[in-house]
C-alpha cells in the first residue's frame, strides 16, 4: 500500500509541475506579445500569440491580443475569427465588442481597398458584375456587424472616453450603408 501512494504521489506531482510549466509558458509568450504590440512590432506578437494559443486555446487574452494584432497589420478577416473565438470565452466583454467593430470594419474596407508595400491605399474594382454584387453584400453586411458590435460596445460601456468618436463611426457606417443599399435597389 505505501508503494503505491509514493506511485500515486509521484505521478500527481509530475501532472501538477506539467501543468505549472505549460501555464507558465503560455503566460511567457503573452508577456512577450504585448511587449511587441506596445512596440509596434505586430508581426512579431502574431508568432507568439499563435505559439500561445496552439498551448492553450481557450485563453480569452491570447485571442483578444491576436485580434488586436491582425487589425494592426491589416489581416482583417483573421481578427474577425480570433474576436469570435474570445466572445465565446467571454461574454459582454465591452473591449471584444469594440475590437469586433474595428475588425468588421476593417474587413468591409479591404473589400475595395488595399495597402500596396509603399503604404500608398489603392482602390480594388470588380470586372464581374456577379463579383461586384456579392462583394457590395459582404460590404454591408460587414459594415452592419461592426455598427452592431460598436453599439453594444456602447451599452456595455457608456461612459467609455471614446464614446463620441465611436459614435461618429456608427454614423459614418450608417451613412456609407444608407448609399450602398440605395445602389443595391
Amino acid at each position: 500500500m505505501g508503494k503505491l501512494f509514493v506511485f500515486v504521489s509521484i505521478l500527481f506531482c509530475a501532472m501538477f509541475t506539467s501543468a505549472c510549466i505549460h501555464t507558465f509558458a503560455v503566460q511567457e509568450l503573452n508577456q512577450i506579445a504585448a511587449k511587441y504590440l506596445d512596440d509596434g512590432d505586430a508581426k512579431s506578437a502574431i508568432s507568439r500569440l499563435e505559439s500561445s494559443i496552439d498551448l492553450e486555446p481557450d485563453l480569452y487574452e491570447s485571442r483578444y491580443n491576436l485580434a488586436v494584432a491582425y487589425v494592426k497589420v491589416g489581416e482583417c478577416d483573421k481578427a474577425v475569427e480570433q474576436a469570435l473565438a474570445a466572445e465565446k470565452l467571454v461574454k459582454n466583454e465591452p473591449a471584444i465588442n469594440y475590437t469586433l467593430g474595428v475588425a468588421y470594419d476593417c474587413a468591409a474596407h479591404n473589400i475595395y481597398e488595399k495597402t500596396d508595400e509603399n503604404g500608398n491605399i489603392q482602390e480594388i474594382t470588380y470586372s464581374n458584375p456577379t463579383e461586384d454584387l456579392n462583394m457590395k453584400n459582404k460590404f454591408i453586411d460587414y459594415l452592419a456587424k461592426a455598427n452592431e458590435n460598436y453599439k453594444k460596445y456602447l451599452d456595455l460601456a457608456p461612459s467609455a472616453d471614446d464614446s463620441d468618436e465611436v459614435m461618429r463611426i456608427i454614423t459614418s457606417n450608417e451613412e456609407k450603408l444608407s448609399q450602398m443599399q440605395q445602389g443595391n435597389n
